[in-house]
């Protein structure tokens, strides 16, 4: 490694952690009223380990699943990022305090593997253009906390890194891991089938690391196996989903787009920051990937991006829309290959001041999931 390949990663990984620390003190100031180390800490604290999901995923690491109880229900969480929060808190039990570490570390370490991955087909400026995409993402504030997102996003661009590189065995087992961290990683079988179709029927020979592309189902596999040695059902992981707090069905796509519209109108209160965001980042996304067909983005990107999308969508009460599309990839693949300077003037700026105002909002306790 050289020295200007590491600090590219380094600037690319400081980038992506620099600007929600730029975010957690302005909160700090607004919601604390100072800056100091306890306020700062206080507010971490708060908005990084105990909102939503961070409780569930900090209980699964520290007592495993269950099969009976109240907490029999964290089994919708996927076993690998509270796995590794219990091995990171080993010998201390500082389970919350293993938690961020990890996803700062995660982060970081996803931040630096988008730089190389955009570098296969462009230079530096596209390259850092594509980190900042990601970076300040509207919903991106789950990337410090106690969440799965930065582990996803670090094995999900891993993935494609080293499918793009030739290396399916690495690109495989990314996929396998990405799956064992949230659902849609089993998605990454797509550009990975694709890859390897398309290689086999150009060099009109078959290796058998090509079978490293099926490993994402693998990874899958064995979530419904724990499900199955828990309740003897490999699938119960749905009748816990469709029950309370989530209600998650799976419905057409066109009925999540009509019952996102509709809650606009009959939740108020809640309709700016889930309703309406969700809706237009639905419309959003699909404009994106069909710009990357227009501009011949890799087509691998494509199909994952609109599979992504499409599977995502298909939830029926869906309340994290924008959280889940920070693990789409291939939108930021895409938009950092926009090279017209009014059109990338006017993205920058929107999604930066969209980031501003829904971190802000998450870090005051409003109601962003």
């Amino acid at each position: 490694m050289t020295k200007k390949r590491l600090a590219a990663w380094l600037l690319a990984a400081f980038t992506g952690l620099s600007l929600h620390y730029l975010l957690l003190l302005i909160g700090c100031l607004i919601t604390k009223g100072n800056l100091s180390p306890a306020s700062f800490l206080a507010l971490m604290t708060e908005r990084l380990t105990q909102p939503g999901d961070a409780v569930r995923y900090l209980d699964i690491a520290q007592n495993g699943y269950v099969a009976e109880g109240e907490n029999a229900i964290n089994l919708v969480f996927y076993p690998l990022y509270p796995f590794l929060v219990r091995f990171l808190s080993l010998g201390t039990g500082r389970y919350a305090l293993a938690g961020v570490v990890l996803s700062h570390l995660c982060y970081a370490g996803a931040c630096a593997m988008l730089y190389e991955l955009l570098r296969l087909d462009g230079g530096p400026r596209e390259a850092f253009g594509g980190v900042l995409l990601m970076s300040a993402w509207p919903f991106s504030m789950f990337v410090l906390g106690v969440y799965s997102e930065s582990l996803f996003l670090l094995l999900s661009i891993g993935c494609l890194y080293c499918m793009r590189r030739d290396r399916m065995a690495a690109a495989g087992i990314c996929g396998f891991l990405a799956a064992l961290t949230r659902v849609q990683g089993m998605l990454l079988i797509f550009p990975l089938v694709y890859t390897a179709v398309r290689r086999v029927c150009r060099e009109k020979r078959f290796r058998g690391r090509d079978m490293c592309a099926l490993l994402p189902i693998g990874g899958f596999l064995v979530y419904l196996v724990i499900n199955y040695t828990l309740h003897g059902d490999p699938f119960k992981f749905l009748e816990f989903e469709a029950g309370e707090p989530w209600y998650q069905t799976t419905q057409w796509l066109g009925k999540t787009l009509a019952d996102q519209a509709s809650m606009t109108g009959e939740y108020p209160g809640l309709a700016p920051y889930i309703y309406v965001p969700q809706l237009v980042l639905f419309f959003f996304s699909a404009l994106v990937l069909l710009a990357g067909l227009r501009q011949k983005a890799p087509v691998e990107y494509v199909l994952y991006g609109a599979v992504y999308l499409g599977f995502t969508y298909l939830s029926g009460w869906m309340i994290s829309g924008g959280r889940y599309l920070l693990g789409c990839v291939p939108l930021f693949l895409i938009l950092a290959r926009v090279r017209t300077p009014a059109v990338r003037y006017i993205l920058f700026t929107l999604e930066g001041m969209l980031f501003f105002f829904y971190n802000l909002l998450f870090l005051m306790a409003y109601a962003i999931m």
